[in-house]
């Protein structure tokens, strides 16, 4: 018999990779949850076979209805969207909304997995030196399901995700641009070019592909942390992978903070921010000894995944033009 998982954000990269990987499984039926069931991502979604229901995150009731019968739920929030309040605010924004979600799911007695996209704690990693809202704001939460959802807890899978790669093709602050009239392209980020960042490859294909294989394997995913990662390279190996995909000669250029701040404002703060605390723990596998589940744990084969020259690839077209 089919079971039920519903999906939080389906309509986003996150939660629509993992309904479209469990509709693809054929042995999940999915239940996805949006505010507008007549959004073009809510009827393509349904067109692919969910069930689109309708309920907003902050609204706890709705939520406990929306969840009713399902074995299986997937959270996802996003601070970008509540960035406007600023960072500390939309940190705390985003964490009430990521507790009101797991709140609901504890009430929901069907319930057999959870998996919540949460990252590490930057502030605790770091010793106090580097602090990101967007981070720590997140991991809390993972601390109040321990301490206050113990039942829960006990049911959750934490999924970290780390750099998106098709942000170098979509996400103005991260793309690299064209130098006029030199032919050559430069990417500008707050960081040292021999900084390692931690990237998930392809969100679409590899989000998917690890909540799934946590699903068929709840005996270890269940409890545990997963790192959904499939590069950790320097910036500058980065520009070079992207270089050789677009085929245009381009450059890193490292700037500061300030600098950054002052061009992006907020966005670009927070990602400076981030940059920092990675240039002090770049390898987040060895953050929570003895609670991760790798790759191999849950049987994930190395040709289910996409990597960062791969996710390149396949956006080639959009990497010059957005």
């Amino acid at each position: 018999m089919s079971r039920t998982i519903a999906a939080i954000g389906s309509t986003g990269q996150q939660g629509g990779a993992v309904a479209r990987a469990c509709l693809q499984a054929g042995d999940w039926k999915v239940r996805g949850i949006t505010r507008n069931v007549q959004s073009r991502g809510a009827q393509a979604m349904a067109a692919e076979g969910a069930e689109m229901v309708t309920a907003d995150i902050d609204d706890h009731d709705a939520l406990i209805k929306a969840f009713k019968g399902v074995h299986a739920l997937f959270c996802v929030t996003d601070f970008w969207q509540h960035l406007g309040l600023g960072a500390d605010a939309a940190g705390r924004k985003e964490a009430e909304q990521a507790f009101n979600i797991a709140h609901a799911a504890s009430k929901t007695s069907t319930l057999e997995h959870y998996i919540f996209s949460t990252l590490p704690n930057a502030t605790r990693l770091s010793g106090g030196q580097r602090p990101v809202a967007h981070m720590d704001q997140k991991s809390g939460v993972d601390d109040r399901i321990r301490e206050e959802l113990s039942d829960l807890a006990r049911k959750t899978t934490f999924m970290w995700l780390g750099w998106y790669s098709a942000n170098m093709a979509f996400f103005p602050v991260i793309r690299p641009f064209e130098l006029p009239l030199s032919g050559k392209w430069l990417w500008m980020q707050p960081s040292k070019a021999d900084a390692l960042l931690p990237i998930c490859g392809d969100v679409g294909a590899n989000v998917g592909a690890y909540a799934l294989a946590a699903l068929n394997n709840p005996e270890r995913a269940r409890g545990k942390y997963v790192n959904v990662r499939t590069d950790r390279l320097s910036f500058s190996h980065i520009i070079g992978i992207w270089s050789e995909v677009s085929g245009k000669d381009a450059e890193y250029v490292s700037v500061s903070a300030e600098t950054f701040e002052k061009l992006w404002g907020p966005a670009g703060r927070e990602m400076a921010l981030q940059y920092a605390s990675g240039e002090m723990w770049d390898d987040w596998d060895t953050q929570r000894p003895g609670e991760m589940c790798t790759p191999e744990d849950l049987r994930i084969k190395p040709g289910e995944l996409v990597d960062l020259k791969g996710n390149l690839t396949n956006l080639k077209s959009k990497l010059l033009s957005g």
